[in-house]
């Protein structure tokens, strides 16, 4: 696996490695990476200790939180144990994004290992990486733990030979950041019926954005007049509105 990435190098040092492992029961495919590339830090993400689950289910899989905190550590890799909802796809989602764009604004090159979790968070977790463009790696297995005492050595799956496969990754569109911004503030106004023309353009006054910034207090009278009011109108149903429509976002 190639730690090459367009990362810049943070100001006055090399930028750090870091991996971020959603861990479900396994032990060989968080670790194995490790014995041919370095990183620097590395989160594991686990239900937390006080999860509303299985308390067996739970103690199980702090087992392998443990496993993998001692072998990383061994290996001179700093970790960061992350709470979340496991099986709740939107907070993975959540969880991921964040740790990839804290990680790489601060010019540190990411890696998310999609196969140390189960099915259904490796999605959030691909979808995260492919979005904010990390770089997601897949660790294959030799085989499954079956023989007693192969699980709490290795997990679910036997890693001998370390084969690391890094996806190409898929452009998925998503909103400019101004709209971005603006579903947010739909989202927060949608109790209260959402919002008129009017407000999203004094929303997005209040927000510097380009085009709207000469809408103040003073001139208000002025912008009602048709012209100035439509092609404002205009700006916003077909600069921003248009879009969010045609993303399927409202």
């Amino acid at each position: 696996m190639s730690m090459t990435t367009k990362n810049d190098p943070l100001p006055g040092g090399l930028r750090d490695v870091v991996h971020i492992i959603p861990l479900g029961h396994e032990i060989d495919r968080a670790v194995a990476p490790f014995t041919k590339n370095k990183a620097d830090r590395a989160y594991i993400l686990a239900v937390p200790p006080d999860a509303g689950l299985d308390p067996r289910m739970v103690r199980k899989q702090h087992y392998f939180v443990g496993r993998v905190t001692e072998q990383l550590q061994d290996l001179g890799i700093a970790v960061t144990f992350v709470p979340v909802a496991m099986f709740d796809i939107l907070d993975v989602l959540k969880v991921v994004s964040y740790l990839i764009r804290t990680e790489k604004e601060a010019g540190n090159a990411v890696y998310v290992n999609m196969s140390s979790c189960g099915r259904k968070t490796s999605v959030a977790v691909t979808l995260a990486a492919m979005v904010h463009e990390a770089m997601l790696y897949y660790v294959s297995a030799d085989r499954y733990a079956t023989a007693d005492g192969e699980e709490c050595e290795h997990g679910l799956s036997i890693v001998k030979t370390v084969r690391t496969e890094v996806f190409q990754p898929f452009r998925i569109m998503m909103p400019r950041p101004e709209n971005v911004r603006l579903l947010v503030e739909l989202f927060r106004r949608k109790e209260e019926g959402g919002m008129t023309s009017e407000e999203i353009i004094e929303f997005f006054h209040g927000a510097n954005t380009h085009g709207y910034e000469r809408l103040h207090t003073a001139e208000r009278d002025g912008y009602q007049r048709a012209k100035k009011k439509r092609a404002l109108l205009n700006r916003t149903n077909r600069g921003y509105l248009k879009e969010l429509e045609e993303q399927g976002y409202v």
